[in-house]
């Protein structure tokens, strides 16, 4: 799905929609991001970032867990793709330790393109919700899973930088700024400090 949404928007050459991606990592390098969302004026234009990573072995490790809901709880989410085994889930907020997600294989008929003054009827309008929420705990999740922000503009970009940067307790995205997501070997000084070892029946304070 990564490499599909690179190919597609690499080919065209000023897209509405732009688009920042890593396959299996956390960090968002900014110079990388901006040369993406910059045009050739030098303003940001929306851009979307997506965050392959993976959270743990088997379950998403408990120290990630707050950093986890923060994320989804800022403005520029767009949600997280993931689920648990043998189940595809797009979750879309958080309370407490649980996750409320949709079903992505459920989907609906586009609606038909309307000009301003025929607005569409509250059936079709009712076609875009949902009266079944559902949820999950946390411990529960796959801890691999497609993470995603978008970002307007400059005054966006540097919002979502201030909330990644004063996230409590581990942050599950890290901003660096500059070099490649693609140089594997590249380590993080603080990488050593997230590893956490538990046993089976250990839940975080």
């Amino acid at each position: 799905m990564l490499t599909a949404n690179r190919n597609l928007s690499s080919e065209y050459e000023d897209p509405k929609l732009r688009v920042y991606i890593t396959n299996d990592t956390s960090d968002v390098y900014e110079d990388q991001f901006t040369r993406i969302a910059r045009d050739d004026i030098g303003r940001i234009r929306p851009t979307l970032i997506l965050l392959g990573i993976r959270l743990g072995i088997d379950r998403v490790t408990p120290v990630y867990w707050d950093g986890l809901r923060a994320a989804l709880q800022y403005p520029q989410s767009v949600g997280v793709a993931g689920g648990r085994p043998s189940a595809s889930h797009y979750f879309v907020g958080t309370q407490d330790s649980h996750l409320f997600f949709l079903d992505p294989h459920t989907t609906r008929p586009a609606l038909p393109y309307r000009r301003s003054d025929e607005p569409h009827t509250k059936g079709e309008m009712d076609t875009c919700h949902t009266c079944r929420l559902r949820r999950i705990h946390i411990k529960d999740m796959d801890p691999s899973m497609l993470i995603g922000f978008l970002i307007q503009d400059e005054e966006d970009w540097a919002d979502w930088k201030r909330r990644v940067a004063s996230t409590s307790g581990q942050p599950v995205v890290h901003i660096l700024p500059g070099g490649t997501h693609s140089d594997h070997g590249q380590e993080r000084v603080e990488a050593l400090d997230e590893v956490e070892i538990l046993d089976d029946s250990d839940t975080p304070e």
